[in-house]
């Protein structure tokens, strides 16, 4: 717990807007849904209601213009987007979620996208890139299903149907066929893709929707 609670404020170094409009816009239209750093700490990427994923360079921060900042690369996505996933293999692959399902796959060297996976049918809250297998990726959505992709095929190659919307779905940091999910019906599901037709632990305890479930490791999870 000492790496927790040691600090008892945090310092705002330079502050970014993701969204080019107007500040008496509607704050809806700036919402920012996601941000996530790649592999290697060096560039991180945000994602939200404008449909753009924007790629900042992390060391020209702070910058000596503060009212300036340039993102080095803009994905036009064409979806409110929802969630982001770096590759753990390679360093400008990025994969997205948005609010029409799609789960799209990123260069983001050249600013492209590379595939698209459309199964899902209702809003994809969720995204993740596995770390111990960079070809297979998780999904989760308002359909209330959990899709696991690999990206040597089009179709998803599990399918785990749930009792509410999907709202996070994670694999264990070096056990690829293990799979948290937190749902709108209260509880976390561990699956194990080696079995995947039913759960093999559903953990109980929260009294609304879990929206955020991550591993500490392959044996510890902790939900939101």
């Amino acid at each position: 717990m000492y790496q927790l609670v040691r600090y008892n404020h945090y310092a705002s170094v330079d502050t970014l807007y993701y969204a080019d409009i107007p500040e008496n816009s509607s704050p809806v239209s700036r919402i920012v849904s996601c941000i996530e750093f790649d592999r290697d700490d060096t560039v991180f990427a945000a994602g939200g209601v404008t449909k753009d994923i924007k790629i900042f360079d992390f060391s020209m921060l702070p910058s000596p213009h503060p009212s300036i900042h340039c993102p080095m690369r803009v994905l036009r996505c064409g979806h409110k987007i929802s969630c982001l996933s770096w590759s753990p293999y390679l360093q400008w692959q990025l994969a997205s979620s948005d609010y029409e399902g799609h789960i799209d796959i990123w260069d983001c060297s050249r600013g492209t996208k590379t595939q698209s996976f459309t199964d899902h049918t209702r809003r994809a809250w969720s995204v993740d890139v596995c770390k111990a297998n960079p070809t297979w990726v998780a999904s989760g959505s308002d359909d209330h299903t959990v899709r696991i992709w690999s990206l040597t095929q089009q179709k998803a190659v599990h399918t785990l149907e749930q009792k509410g919307n999907v709202c996070c779905a994670k694999f264990a940091p070096t056990a690829s066929h293990f799979v948290a999910v937190g749902s709108a019906d209260h509880h976390v599901s561990l699956y194990d893709l080696r079995m995947a037709k039913l759960p093999v632990k559903v953990y109980e305890g929260h009294g609304k929707a879990v929206s955020y479930v991550k591993w500490l490791n392959d044996y510890e999870i902790v939900s939101a």
